[in-house]
C-alpha cells in the first residue's frame, strides 16, 4: 500500500479518514422517528421478521453488538485517533511521538432473538479494519499497518453472560516510507486464527472477559506460534434506564502470545463515554507496554502514554 509523499496531501487524507465515522452512523438515523406503526409493521421497519410461532424474531443488520468490544485492547478493530508519546521504543529508527490511526468496526448481519428481548439471542457479524502508525518525528512517515477482518458469531443467553466465536485474519505490512528510509524488509507476518471468548457483566457496571485464540495459518512459521490469550476488566457508570449512556469509565487489558514466550502486555485506559444513535464515543488517555500494534514488529516491546478519541459504530 502506497502513502502520499507530499506532507500537505497526507494531512488532508488523514483528516478525511478522521471524519469518516461522523457520517457512518447516519444509516441509523431513521430509528429516531416518532411515527407510530402497528407492532407487526414496526418490527418489519426495524428489520425484524417473525419466525412463525416459535417466539423468535429475525433482525437484519442489527446496530448493536451482543458481545461488546474490549475497551482497552490496543489491537481492537474500530475507529480511533491517538497521539502517542513513547517513553520506551525498540522499533529501529522510529520517533518517540507517533500518530495512531484506525478505521473499521464490527458490522452486524443478522440476529435471531426472543421476541421483545433484542439484547439476547444469536448474531452473525463481519469484522474489518485498518490499523496504522505514522511517525510524527519523521515527517509522518508510515511505520506500518495491519489489515484485519473476520467472521464473528456471538450469543447472549442472559443479560450478564455473552460468548464469542470467530475466525480472524491479520495481515501486517511495513510502511513504504519507513522501508525506503531504513531498508526494512517485510517478514511476512500474517495470522489467521480461531478465537473464543466469554464476557460477564456484573452489577454496578463491572465487566470481566477472557479470550483465547489459536493460530491455524501462520505465514512465517519460523517466527510465529499459534497461542494467544487475553483477559481484562472494565468499569462504567451504570446506564440510565430511560436514556442513552454517558459517563466515566476505566478499563485494563492483559494479553500474551506464545510467539513472545507468553510475555504479558498491559493496557490501561480511562476517560469519558457518550452514546449517540448508532455510535459510541470515547475520549480518554491510556498507558500501554507490550508488543507494537503493528504485527511486523511483534518481537519488540514498547511503552507509551496516549491521548485519543475512539468511535464504535
Amino acid at each position: 500500500m502506497l502513502f502520499f509523499k507530499n506532507a500537505a496531501v497526507r494531512y488532508v487524507v488523514l483528516a478525511v479518514l478522521s471524519v469518516t465515522p461522523l457520517l457512518a452512523g447516519n444509516v441509523h438515523g431513521h430509528e429516531a422517528t416518532t411515527v407510530q406503526f402497528p407492532p407487526e409493521v414496526e418490527g418489519v421497519k426495524k428489520g425484524e421478521f417473525p419466525s412463525g410461532a416459535s417466539g423468535f424474531a429475525v433482525q437484519l443488520f442489527p446496530s448493536t453488538p451482543l458481545y461488546a468490544p474490549y475497551i482497552a485492547d490496543p489491537h481492537r478493530v474500530g475507529f480511533g485517533l491517538q497521539v502517542l508519546n513513547y517513553t520506551s521504543t525498540e522499533i529501529p529508527h522510529s520517533g518517540n511521538t507517533r500518530f495512531d490511526l484506525r478505521t473499521g468496526g464490527q458490522f452486524g448481519l443478522l440476529r435471531i432473538h426472543p421476541r421483545g428481548a433484542e439484547e439476547l439471542g444469536w448474531q452473525i457479524s463481519l469484522e474489518g479494519g485498518f490499523n496504522s502508525q505514522f511517525d510524527i518525528d519523521n515527517q509522518l512517515d508510515n511505520i506500518g499497518w495491519d489489515g484485519r477482518y473476520g467472521l464473528v458469531v456471538t450469543t447472549a443467553q442472559t443479560p450478564n453472560l455473552s460468548l464469542k466465536f470467530g475466525y480472524l485474519h491479520d495481515s501486517s505490512h511495513v510502511g513504504d516510507e519507513y522501508a525506503e528510509r531504513n531498508g526494512r524488509l517485510r517478514i511476512g507476518y500474517t495470522r489467521e486464527e480461531l478465537a473464543a471468548g466469554a464476557s460477564w457483566l456484573a452489577d454496578g457496571g463491572w465487566r470481566t472477559y477472557a479470550e483465547y485464540g489459536h493460530g491455524i495459518v501462520l505465514r512465517n512459521g519460523n517466527l510465529q506460534k499459534p497461542g494467544r490469550a487475553q483477559f481484562g476488566f472494565e468499569w462504567q457508570q451504570p446506564k440510565p434506564a430511560q436514556d442513552r449512556y454517558r459517563g466515566w469509565y476505566g478499563a485494563a487489558d492483559l494479553s500474551a502470545m506464545e510467539e513472545r514466550d507468553w510475555k504479558i502486555d498491559v493496557s490501561i485506559q480511562s476517560g469519558y463515554r457518550i452514546d449517540t444513535v448508532g455510535k459510541t464515543w470515547r475520549l480518554g488517555v491510556d498507558w500501554y507496554t507490550g508488543r507494537p500494534p503493528i504485527g511486523e514488529f511483534f518481537q519488540h516491546t514498547e511503552t507509551y502514554v496516549g491521548f485519543g478519541i475512539w468511535i464504535d459504530i
